[in-house]
């Protein structure tokens, strides 16, 4: 019953989150008129669903069973997000909006989990004196270590994509034009990070619910007996990266559109 209702529930999520990362494209629709705008995205999105969907199944190995009554959940949450987009005056306004929302979120998980590499500093400090000075050996205390590592690198991600401390091949990039860089900026969204965004979404969600099934501890019994939260960081992860992605789209979209 419980795994039944995840399921439904990530796929209401997806018809929030996968939609939405076409507001910044449905943002170039012409005119102003809001509900003119709003079908633009709606289309936009079902297009894309509908593809996704014939290729589900069309492609037994992934497993997808149901997929009328998944689709109309997804169908469901696309048609409550349509009429919030026509509500807060079509895809640009609504761009703009969410991603100034969006924006605020990545940053703060990231300056949040900033603080975690001193803590981290701290507690391995502790760990190397409780062992080599008193002889204790503490599975916790190093455990949470970990936990800590895999909080700053996951839940940061969005922030350093935000402040443009990503890895990034700039041979051509830091000397291109604001427009250049908002085009390169727009298209790696959507080739390259959003898509990886779904994939992680998508295979995360049965490992990570199973996890939260058995409430997963540590392998160790004096260990952290939190697996199931560790791995909910990737989900998280997704989520965030995606926030912040969607932020700098509609950032390079309207640097395209000249409004900025």
């Amino acid at each position: 019953m419980l795994t039944a209702i995840g399921d439904l529930l990530n796929w209401a999520v997806a018809g929030i989150v996968f939609p939405l990362m076409f507001l910044p494209l449905a943002a170039f629709a012409p005119g102003r008129r809001p509900l003119a705008g709003t079908a633009v995205f709606a289309l936009m999105a079902l297009a894309a669903a509908a593809s996704g969907a014939l290729f589900a199944t069309l492609a037994p190995r992934l497993g997808v069973e149901d997929i009328e009554m998944r689709g109309g959940v997804f169908a469901g949450a696309l048609a409550a997000l349509a009429v919030l987009v026509a509500l807060l005056g079509g895809p640009r306004k609504a761009a703009a909006l969410l991603a100034a929302t969006f924006e605020t979120i990545a940053r703060g998980a990231g300056r949040l989990v900033m603080w975690l590499t001193l803590a981290m500093a701290l507690v391995q400090f502790g760990i190397v004196i409780l062992r080599y000075v008193f002889g204790i050996n503490s599975i916790f205390m190093q455990e949470s270590v970990t936990y800590m590592h895999g909080a700053v690198f996951l839940l940061a991600a969005g922030y350093a994509l935000l402040t443009d401390d990503h890895v990034r091949v700039d041979i051509f990039y830091r000397t291109a034009s604001p427009r250049r860089k908002a085009m390169v900026n727009l298209a790696g969204a959507y080739v390259f990070l959003f898509p990886a965004v779904l994939v992680a979404l998508w295979t995360s969600s049965e490992y990570v619910g199973h996890s939260w099934s058995v409430r997963e501890g540590s392998a160790e019994q004096s260990g952290i007996a939190g697996v199931y939260l560790l791995k909910s960081l990737i989900p998280a992860f997704a989520i965030l990266l995606a926030m912040a992605g969607f932020a700098a789209a509609t950032r390079a979209g309207q640097t395209l559109r000249g409004e900025r």
